[in-house]
């Protein structure tokens, strides 16, 4: 089963009207490489998504969030505290988004976990 990166990215690419051989070519990436990244064999590496990023008019933050989140799911999705783990991220990132430092352009403190 496709990773979820590498669902996104070809929905971008296919939204984009792209083949996989035309973004390869325009993010200077071997087509078979992409084509383990849109199939879930391999995971993008910072610099294959830093090249895609602009082909497909994606935010690269966006897609290493994405990255980290397929990486994320596929070691731990059917281990019984993934529930868990998905619960602390969700409470970190609420207390993220209104941190006081965060709020004033600083990095912003994660929560005491």
């Amino acid at each position: 089963m496709p990773s979820t990166i590498g669902k996104v990215l070809r929905q971008h690419r296919t939204t984009k009207g792209l083949s996989m051989r035309k973004a390869a070519a325009l993010a200077d990436l071997d087509q078979a490489v992409l084509s383990r990244i849109e199939n879930g064999h391999r995971l993008p590496t910072d610099a294959q998504l830093a090249a895609l990023a602009p082909v497909y008019g994606q935010d690269l933050d966006r897609l290493n969030a994405l990255t980290a989140y397929s990486e994320f799911k596929e070691k731990h999705g059917s281990a019984p505290y993934y529930a868990e783990c998905v619960n602390l991220l969700h409470e970190d990132a609420a207390a993220y988004h209104t941190s006081p430092r965060r709020n004033e352009g600083g990095a912003g403190a994660p929560s005491g976990v």
